[in-house]
């Protein structure tokens, strides 16, 4: 929402939104829909949950050493566990994001 946002104020449309809603004048209601498309798929593009995994095990992996190695304690293993959850990022499915692009409907609401 705040990538479609600056992007329509610097192609100088007038923007407001709450929640999950944006408002436009009727004019420029076309671009205002091309920019949130392509800020979406700009968006997702990016490889998120890969650079969250690398944040997270660098400041709450819990290093074990040496012996501690095969610690089958709770404790062990609940060090273990974090690191495995932490680390492994969900596979990437084969929906190329570009037919977004051309999509008839992009948001929905129910």
């Amino acid at each position: 929402m705040m990538l479609t946002a600056l992007y329509c104020q610097r192609k100088g449309i007038t923007v407001a939104s709450i929640h999950d809603c944006f408002w436009t004048h009727p004019c420029t209601v076309a671009e205002m829909n091309k920019i949130c498309r392509q800020q979406f798929v700009s968006l997702h593009s990016q490889p998120i949950l890969e650079d969250l995994s690398k944040f997270l095990v660098s400041q709450f992996a819990v290093r074990a050493s040496g012996a501690d190695a095969d610690d089958d304690t709770p404790k062990g293993l609940a060090r273990h566990r974090l690191n495995q959850i932490i680390s492994e990022v969900p596979r990437r499915g084969m929906f190329d994001l570009r037919l977004v692009l051309d999509s008839v409907y992009f948001f929905f609401f129910s």
